[in-house]
């Protein structure tokens, strides 16, 4: 007992000696102390100043296509979801037409893009301004019959078989109908919007789809691509209808996306970089973005990125973008047993606009302390981070000036009305009997199910390659002198090309 309450004594001492330390030159990444004198280890890693690529949110350009698809952007570090505009008669050109040919003309287009943790958000439409592309057995124009309304619905549930499963999608744009399939001209009719509607929901109960204007569609739990997004003549029309009561709290379940319609109704800019040169314009994107909870945004993600005026823009925007998971707080116990019950707890907070809006795992791990690989992980059970919800009601907003062409915001203070909750996880996980006895370094990730491989980051500094956050050495069976982690082999969260996920064959 003397023996124990000495080891005991000593390495406290040292925890708390190396809580001051600096690694760096400055304070510690991991500000480690001691929480409880039974050895429990309190890690606050420090969070990550800039922006960087996380899947499925953020800056969302065009993937290359005949008619909207300039493919501008897709080489911008923080991109990861890509929207493809798709022709129908790409993709069926007669009733006879399978599953098949829905695959042969995506895959080639998206060959290679899990490598670099991408997605796709696709709309399928029948009319580009002056260009028809219905299949050749249909009349173009004709929505109202009902052999179309047939085939329409024939189409949708193959879309569903070819993408509701598919690694590589998103979120899915209904599209279908009007020019460049925005739903208006014609605005669907009821018929028409009951079998879109019905459609979507039985072929895509994995993803999540999208409708161009929630007031014409009550009846369905879609989220919204609003594609004249923060111009003046259509903003406050767009926010009266999502902030009443039937729609206010929407966007925790139903994911928002759109593009700056540059050209039309006074948008913030005259193209991507004057409005990403303009810090009024700037300003004006994060305010909306923050409001609306938006998750991604096109058109302006043609943004050119390596120019250091622009750049800072899109640091700015990037980080307001979607979620943004920061950990406050880790806490496990210094020295395990093999076969004991590891109990870790952890506190997050979302600084983003939008949810995360799938069901992915987060797990604890253990990493080799030399080769930092993965020798042992299992997930937290009952998290869900669809529920780390960030902050609402921002404060700020602001009025169309007609003399200086964009929205100037009001004074009020740049913040959420309610904050962005602190999320408490607890978990408890048996370790192996068999494991191998020695010092580790526990870490925490976010699996994307495709692949059960890290890709979701956490905007912490504390990362390794590869998708891991490491929060501080364990002993497994041994006891340790320090759980301090040495900062030198920390990544650089924008730097790492490693993360992203494998599709199945």
């Amino acid at each position: 007992m003397n023996k124990m309450n000495t080891s005991r004594r000593r390495f406290l001492k040292h925890v708390a000696v190396a809580s001051s330390v600096s690694l760096l030159g400055g304070a510690s990444l991991t500000r480690i102390v001691a929480a409880q004198p039974t050895g429990l280890i309190r890690s606050r890693p420090r969070e990550y100043s800039g922006a960087f690529a996380n899947p499925l949110k953020g800056f969302r350009p065009d993937l290359p296509s005949p008619d909207g698809g300039s493919g501008l952007g897709l080489d911008n570090p923080l991109v990861t979801v890509a929207r493809h505009y798709i022709r129908w008669n790409q993709i069926e050109d007669a009733a006879a037409d399978g599953v098949d040919k829905i695959l042969e003309f995506c895959n080639p287009r998206w060959a290679g893009i899990e490598k670099r943790n991408l997605k796709i958000i696709p709309r399928v439409y029948l009319y580009w301004p002056d260009q028809n592309f219905w299949p050749r057995d249909l009349r173009g124009g004709d929505y109202g019959s009902r052999r179309f309304l047939h085939r329409l619905e024939k189409l949708i549930l193959k879309l569903g078989e070819a993408w509701n499963k598919d690694e590589r999608i998103a979120y899915v744009e209904t599209g279908i109908v009007g020019p460049c399939g925005e739903q208006w001209n014609p605005t669907a009719h009821w018929e028409l919007r009951k079998v879109i509607g019905d459609s979507y929901v039985a072929a895509f109960p994995d993803k999540l789809c999208m409708i161009r204007y929630p007031w014409q569609w009550p009846e369905y739990q879609f989220g919204v691509f609003w594609d004249s997004w923060g111009c003046n003549k259509d903003t406050a029309r767009m926010l009266e209808v999502l902030e009443a009561p039937d729609l206010k709290d929407s966007w925790k379940t139903r994911v928002r996306g759109g593009e700056v319609p540059y050209g039309f109704g006074d948008p913030p800019g005259l193209n991507p970089n004057d409005t990403m040169t303009n810090q009024h314009h700037v300003d004006w994107l994060e305010c909306l973005t923050r409001r609306g909870h938006w998750n991604h945004l096109g058109w302006v993600a043609e943004y050119d990125w390596r120019n250091p005026a622009t750049a800072a823009a899109g640091q700015q925007l990037h980080k307001a973008f979607g979620y943004r998971f920061v950990l406050e707080e880790i806490n496990y116990p210094a020295t395990i047993t093999p076969g004991a019950v590891l109990h870790v707890s952890f506190s997050v907070r979302n600084l983003g606009a939008s949810p995360f809006y799938y069901h992915w795992p987060v797990v604890a791990c253990l990493l080799d302390e030399h080769t930092h690989a993965c020798v042992w992980q299992q997930p937290f059970d009952r998290v869900d981070i669809r529920k780390w919800l960030p902050g609402d009601g921002w404060r700020q907003f602001g009025k169309w000036d007609a003399g200086q062409k964009h929205f100037a915001l009001d004074d009020q203070p740049a913040r959420y009305e309610i904050p962005p909750a602190l999320n408490e996880v607890q978990g408890q996980f048996a370790l192996p009997r068999g494991l191998r006895r020695g010092t580790y370094i526990l870490a925490l990730a976010i699996l994307d199910p495709a692949s059960g491989t890290p890709a979701c980051r956490f905007a912490n500094e504390n990362y390794f390659n590869g998708g891991y956050h490491p929060v501080g050495r364990i002993g497994v069976g041994r006891e340790i002198d320090n759980p301090e982690l040495n900062a030198s082999p920390f990544a650089d969260l924008v730097a790492d090309k490693t993360v992203g996920y494998s599709v199945k064959k």
